[in-house]
C-alpha cells in the first residue's frame, strides 16, 4: 500500500509515518520545513527497506499543492490512503485577544488546506478506483 501523510515532519504525522513505515507500507510524506521532510524520509528508506516520496509544500498554498501532487510520479501515483494531518493551533487567545491573522492562518491551513489536498489526490483514487481518505 502508498501513503500519504501532509504535516509528516513532527507530531501525529511523523509517528504515523513510523507506524506505516514499520509495517511495510510505501510512503509520500509533505512538510514545509525541507531539512526534517528529507531527513525523515532517508531514516525511514534506511531503517525499514520501504520507497518514501517526499514533497515539500505548504497546504496553505493551492498551486504547489497542485503543483507537488501533479509530479507524483508514475510508481507511486497508486495512493492507498490520505491522511490529512497537516494543521496547527493560533489564535487560542480569548477573542477579544486574539489575533484575526492568527485565526486566518489557521483557517487558511487546517481547512483550505485539507481541501486542497483532497481535490488534488482524489483524481488519482478515482483513477484507480481506490483509495480512503
Amino acid at each position: 500500500m502508498t501513503i500519504l501523510i501532509t504535516g509528516a515532519t513532527s507530531g501525529f504525522g511523523k509517528a504515523m509515518a513510523y507506524i506505516y513505515a514499520q509495517n511495510q507500507h510505501n510512503l509520500i510524506i509533505t512538510g514545509r520545513r525541507e531539512h526534517l521532510l528529507l531527513q525523515l524520509a532517508k531514516e525511514l528508506q534506511q531503517e525499514y527497506n520501504i520507497n518514501v516520496l517526499p514533497l515539500l509544500f505548504d497546504v496553505q498554498d493551492k498551486k504547489a499543492v497542485f503543483a507537488a501532487i501533479n509530479s507524483i510520479p508514475n510508481e507511486f501515483k497508486t495512493i492507498d490512503v490520505l491522511i490529512n494531518n497537516a494543521g496547527l493551533a493560533l489564535g487560542r487567545e480569548n477573542a477579544d485577544e486574539a489575533l484575526l491573522e492568527d485565526w486566518e492562518t489557521m483557517i487558511d491551513t487546517n481547512v483550505k488546506g485539507l481541501m486542497y489536498v483532497t481535490k488534488a489526490v482524489l483524481p488519482l483514487m478515482i483513477a484507480n478506483k481506490q483509495g480512503i481518505l
